[in-house]
């Protein structure tokens, strides 16, 4: 570190050196290295911490369009301020989302017509209905849940001005659903706590909008038949293998209410109900708090660094027992890798505000309407 008893702003870009005077208070000035870095006050009276969270994103605002970023970090008893370049604009080329998003679509059509291509939709509930048409369907839902929950990280992002690229799909084998998903990247750090919440929070409750939408419309074209016929068509379809899913609670409600089932009577899912199924487990995975996942964004926002790292374990230990243990190998293996923690805020300082507490209660509500138990939990 330089010298800091000699005031560096001589020779420092004077745009963002008059921007930190015009919300900071400035004691000193230095090259931390090669980053300009200031020791700076907060002005006004009330507590200190609000002040310099507000000045600091009103920083934040205004010198992102000169291609600067404040970083701030309380070292021995002060505010140390340091101005950062951000990265080149980045031109987008959107041909591999195209290509992904493509072969994405493909692949779940293949196992929407897999699915949708069974004797007892095809021969007996549905023999009007084309497989063709079905799999469109499953298709549309699949892609649509998928695709608004990423666009709704996406959207968050490009409201704050923050660079971002588009979805990627990630298309998989037929019979497993034909994608694991979408992801964005996030090229840059969100700018406090209650930015990393709201990045955390918006893809998960726009899915778990989409699912709701498309559960409800999926139940609409589902159908409740008795119990012995279901007896029947296992001897008369003995390629077809029966299985009672476990049901998250959202779409149980959804249900009782557009398709009741009394006792003897089975509920049999159109695959749109399915895809719905399907949206309520990438919902409770993202929203476990781990790792990069969403709820571990949305944790790492309320708790900080350290504690965000022991809550993880107990993520991973939500994941196992609740039966996805692949997903859990996979996550405990990134946590164990270095740097692959939850995004840290530029302001890491500044405590989440009070309304994004009180967002906790929409995360645990989603959580439990949205839960997945593969096995008796």
């Amino acid at each position: 570190m330089a010298d800091q008893s000699t005031d560096a702003r001589g020779d420092m870009d004077q745009r963002y050196v008059e921007a930190v005077e015009r919300h900071f208070e400035v004691t000193d000035a230095y090259f931390e290295r090669t980053t300009p870095t200031f020791i700076v006050k907060t002005r006004g009276k009330g507590y200190r911490q609000y002040i310099m969270k507000d000045a600091f994103k009103a920083l934040a605002d205004e010198i992102r369009p000169i291609r600067y970023m404040p970083r701030i970090r309380w070292i021995v008893d002060n505010y140390h301020l340091s101005i950062l370049e951000r990265n080149p604009e980045f031109k987008e080329d959107y041909s591999r989302n195209i290509i992904l998003f493509a072969a994405t679509v493909v692949t779940v059509f293949i196992d929407g017509y897999i699915r949708s291509n069974n004797p007892v939709l095809r021969e007996v509930l549905m023999k009007d209905t084309p497989v063709f048409l079905n799999a469109l369907l499953f298709t549309f839902a699949i892609v649509t849940i998928f695709g608004l929950h990423e666009l709704g990280h996406y959207a968050i992002t490009k409201y704050r001005g923050v660079d971002a690229s588009m979805p990627y799909f990630i298309p998989a084998p037929p019979g497993m659903g034909g994608t694991l998903g979408a992801v964005i990247t996030q090229r840059e750090p969100p700018v406090n706590r209650d930015a990393l919440f709201d990045l955390g929070l918006s893809g998960p409750i726009t899915g778990f909008l989409v699912t709701t939408v498309m559960g409800v419309i999926g139940m609409s074209l589902s159908f409740v038949v008795p119990q012995n016929l279901v007896t029947q068509w296992m001897i008369r379809f003995p390629e077809i293998r029966f299985q009672q899913l476990p049901m998250p609670k959202l779409l149980e409600i959804i249900a009782d209410v557009i398709k009741p089932t009394q006792e003897g009577m089975v509920l049999v899912m159109h695959p749109v109900a399915f895809a719905a199924w399907v949206g309520c487990i990438l919902t409770f995975i993202n929203l476990i708090p781990s790792w990069q996942l969403d709820g571990g964004h949305l944790i790492r926002a309320l708790v900080g660094r350290e504690s965000h790292k022991i809550i993880s374990v107990a993520g991973v230990l939500l994941l196992v027992i609740s039966g996805y243990m692949i997903m859990g190998v996979v996550v405990a293996f990134f946590l164990m890798r270095e740097g692959m923690e939850s995004i840290e805020p530029l302001d890491d300082l500044s405590s989440l505000s009070l309304s994004r507490k009180l967002g906790f209660l929409i995360y645990f509500s989603i959580m439990a309407l949205t839960l997945v138990a593969l096995v008796p939990i």
